[in-house]
Order: structure tokens, then C-alpha cells, then sequence
């Protein structure tokens, strides 16, 4: 484990996003993961799901939420859309 940023709270809420970073977790696994206290990682987890970080899939487990695509989106382009927009021009004026 790193030695952290020296700010406790953004510290607690990476463990907790390292902790879903293989497979969904349930609030158990997140414990057992993150090595915080049960009541830490579940207000931390729950304040994440609330801001779109965290969602829970079918069967409540946690997981990466409809934010953090989003947020990757901004920053690294789909290689394919790059790719496709070189193309699809072309395609267009060859086949009309």
C-alpha cells in the first residue's frame, strides 16, 4: 500500500475505489478490501453513489458508476471514433 497524499479523507475514498477496481463488492468486501471500518467504507461508498462514482449492479454490490466513463471519455478519445473519423469520410464520398 502507498504511503497516500497526507489528506485522510481522499485517501479513505481511493481505498474505496481501488477496492472495486477488479469486481463489484459488497459492502463486506469493501471492508475486507479497502481495510477501513465498516461504517467508514459504507459512508464513503454510499456519498460516491450519490455523486454517479458508485452504483450497486442487480445484486447491491458496488461498482464503477455512470460517472467515471464519462469523466474517462473527456480524457482519452475512443481510438476507434479517432480511427472511424479518418475513414468514414471517405467511405461516404466512395460509396455515395
Amino acid at each position: 500500500m502507498d504511503q497516500g497524499s497526507g489528506v485522510g479523507v481522499v485517501d479513505k475514498v481511493v481505498r474505496v475505489m481501488d477496492a472495486i477496481d477488479e469486481s463489484p463488492a459488497t459492502l463486506a468486501e469493501l471492508v475486507a478490501r479497502s481495510g477501513l471500518a465498516r461504517p467508514t467504507a459504507y459512508r464513503i461508498a454510499v456519498a460516491l453513489e450519490r455523486h454517479g462514482y458508485l452504483e450497486r449492479d442487480p445484486q447491491g454490490r458496488f461498482c464503477v458508476g455512470p460517472r467515471i466513463p464519462a469523466l474517462a471519455a473527456r480524457v482519452r478519445p475512443d481510438p476507434l471514433e479517432h480511427a472511424a473519423a479518418a475513414i468514414l469520410p471517405r467511405l461516404r464520398d466512395t460509396t455515395n
